[in-house]
């Protein structure tokens, strides 16, 4: 349908308004156009019509950034989703909820999702003490070169055993790990070995360096000659009251007091107790969104081993997920747009646009 013949001014206007927003969300100004009924000779005399900015948009201009985002806000199926994951994850705050999304191949970004939540009163309160050390002076550019270890206290049948892990530092994976009533110099060498097994590095393959802090296990002669016999300078210390050293380590024992440990207080046994924790670690490696991997799972960074990599997907699923909005939203202006012409003309060709546009509008909100 045509739109033809001498319109009112706030018509014209309000044409020229939408096309000018649809154009700068990226749609052609030809298709816009053609989808409202309008020429392209007519929009021009309509366009010239207005030449001075303050007349469009109340002086605001077409690229005002409240206009602007308004257009590329999320949609209502992506804050159901927020609120979905959340109702499943009770327990769980934003920015573990962004990476369970995230993880099913949807992006928002994680201060959105808290924005959604704080509006559904679904945020609780959350405080952590600040460390008093400085941040470590390493960074490890790839998986196998820089591990640590350390254990900590769990209650089996109410008397004390410890969990020993050993954490990869580009990945934050846990390597491997079991548990001892007591740790010496063995449990040091079989551990390292048993992380060695789990990833395939045998031989005259080149070993990562064991990060430890100054415990007697660790700096036992027996625990020194194994790690010499591998090979020069595989075992460093820690400092002396400086657990930002070993922080990676420090940081997962810390998660999974909060997530496990201190959930069952006491283990009834040894076999419930393996059973338990290797389940947590297994989520911990496979799911658990990790703040510091941009919400990625540990052993999806492991075997990427490329950070680049992973951020060029990450910048891949933003930009997606943008455009995803910015259609969306271009489809619901549009589609409303189009009901007032149906309230001025009653064409039927804008009426069959209408509904090609409600269902590719259904479509996006199921996407």
């Amino acid at each position: 349908m045509k739109i033809e013949g001498q319109q009112p001014m706030d018509y014209k206007q309000e044409v020229v308004e939408f096309v000018t927003r649809q154009v700068a969300l990226g749609r052609k100004q030809q298709e816009v156009l053609r989808n409202i009924g309008v020429s392209r000779s007519t929009y021009s005399n309509w366009r010239s019509e207005f030449t001075k900015p303050e007349v469009l948009f109340g002086g605001k201009g077409p690229l005002e950034p409240k206009v602007r985002g308004a257009k590329v806000k999320i949609t209502p199926a992506e804050v159901e989703r927020i609120l979905d994951t959340k109702r499943d994850h009770p327990d769980k705050r934003h920015r573990v909820i962004q990476g369970l999304i995230q993880a099913q191949g949807y992006f928002v970004s994680a201060s959105t999702v808290f924005k959604v939540l704080k509006a559904h009163d679904m945020v609780e309160s959350y405080e952590r003490r600040e460390s008093p050390w400085k941040k470590p002076r390493y960074s490890v550019w790839a998986r196998n070169l820089l591990w640590g270890t350390d254990w900590t206290k769990i209650k089996i049948n109410h008397e004390t055993w410890h969990l020993l892990t050993v954490i990869d530092f580009f990945s934050r994976k846990i390597v491997a790990w079991f548990i001892t009533p007591q740790v010496n110099s063995s449990h040091i060498k079989a551990i390292y070995s048993k992380a060695l097994a789990a990833e395939g590095i045998t031989g005259s393959m080149a070993k990562p360096r064991l990060r430890a802090d100054q415990g007697s296990p660790n700096t036992a002669r027996v625990t020194r000659s194994f790690f010499s016999d591998l090979a020069d300078g595989l075992l460093t210390f820690a400092r002396v009251h400086r657990p930002t050293d070993n922080a990676l380590t420090e940081r997962f024992y810390g998660t999974i007091k909060q997530e496990e440990i201190y959930l069952v207080g006491s283990y009834p046994d040894l076999t419930s107790a393996e059973q338990e924790i290797s389940a947590y670690i297994e989520y911990y490696n496979d799911s658990r969104p990790h703040q510091a991997l941009w919400n990625f799972a540990p052993n999806y960074v492991h075997q990427i081993n490329n950070k680049s990599l992973i951020l060029a997907e990450l910048e891949e699923m933003r930009f997606a997920a943008k455009n995803r909005r910015r259609e969306y939203w271009s489809l619901v202006e549009t589609v409303e747009f189009q009901k007032r012409q149906i309230e001025r003309f009653q064409g039927d060709l804008v009426k069959n646009q209408v509904r090609e546009n409600l269902s590719n509008l259904s479509k996006l909100e199921k996407a």
